[in-house]
């Protein structure tokens, strides 16, 4: 995370418009690429998580599958149901939470606000530059 450098009044005297605008930018860069990351690594757990869900989620289903053909067999069909049924009812509430983790994931509302406020910053500078001349 990026660490705040406060400027003294002497130094900020010495910078023109163009010089805090630059300082200005290179901050915004920094928050959106912070954001972004955030965004990018919220959603790839959400993906991750969706497919190793499906991939369960089909393993469950030939287990359920064997429970129904264990009869045949003689076999005890009642463990595969409980593990069968146990995968099928995880993966699809792991499924669930990964579609509603991306429906609900923050766009970078930060970024966009404090770009917004720099614009009105730089307005004013440039309008107290124009009447102080």
């Amino acid at each position: 995370m990026a660490t705040v450098h406060r400027l003294s009044p002497r130094e900020l005297q010495g910078e023109t418009i163009a010089m805090r605008l630059g300082h200005l930018l290179k901050l915004e860069v920094e928050l959106g690429v912070a954001e972004t990351r955030e965004l990018v690594i919220s959603l790839l757990i959400a993906v991750g998580v969706a497919f190793v869900s499906a991939v369960a989620l089909v393993a469950s289903l030939v287990v359920l599958l064997t429970a129904a053909f264990a009869s045949l067999f003689r076999l005890a069909w009642e463990p595969f149901v409980i593990a069968g049924g146990s995968v099928l009812i995880l993966s699809a509430a792991a499924i669930a939470w990964s579609v509603w983790r991306v429906k609900h994931l923050e766009w970078p509302h930060e970024t966009i606000t404090s770009l917004q406020e720099n614009w009105r910053w730089l307005a004013a500078q440039l309008r107290s530059k124009l009447t102080l001349k």
